[in-house]
């Protein structure tokens, strides 16, 4: 049995919230990385070296600084490695300069879907509880139209309208919390 001592230092509360920061962004890493490399197991090698990367070197980072940019910027920097390996076997189809683009692209895609989600988080819980169900049924449970119209004695158009109308207050909704989005 090792002492303590021999096992290195424990895992402090500093480990515990960078470990689930990069839990959280892992699948915006993800997104990212796929919009860069074409090959989704390729993808998955680079997500996985660069949370490791950020594992390994969280010592580095500031506390108080944009993790997700370190994190993104970690993620540049293996996908470009990975590029250049791809070179070397001659199956690079981007230019180094059509891949900074993308990535750009990719990082404020994500930005923006974040935002987005947390808008539709935000209005959803806004809406009433009947509309709330209705979502739930739909699209979590996945409830056809016709049962969920059945089981409450309407007509499915009727169930439609309803979903139709709750999609466009939910829209407005978003638009509303989201302004920079749509200008």
């Amino acid at each position: 049995m090792t002492n303590p001592a021999e096992r290195g230092p424990a895992f402090s509360a500093e480990d515990s919230l960078l470990s689930a920061q990069i839990e959280e962004l892992r699948p915006a890493l993800k997104g990212y990385v796929l919009s860069l490399l074409p090959d989704r197991d390729a993808c998955e090698d680079v997500v996985q070296e660069t949370c490791l990367f950020l594992w390994d070197r969280r010592g580095e980072f500031e506390h108080g600084s944009n993790f997700r940019a370190w994190a993104f910027k970690a993620a540049w920097f293996k996908v470009l490695t990975h590029r250049r390996e791809m070179q070397r076997q001659k199956l690079v189809s981007f230019s180094e300069d059509m891949l900074e683009r993308i990535s750009r692209a990719a990082e404020e895609f994500s930005e923006q879907a974040d935002r987005r989600l947390a808008a539709l988080q935000h209005c959803v819980s806004s809406l009433p509880a009947e509309s709330q169900q209705l979502l739930r049924l739909r699209y979590l449970d996945k409830l056809s139209l016709t049962a969920h119209a059945k089981g409450l004695g309407v007509k499915p158009n009727q169930i439609q309208k309803n979903l139709s109308r709750i999609r466009i207050a939910l829209r407005q909704c978003i638009e509303k919390h989201l302004p920079s989005l749509h200008e």
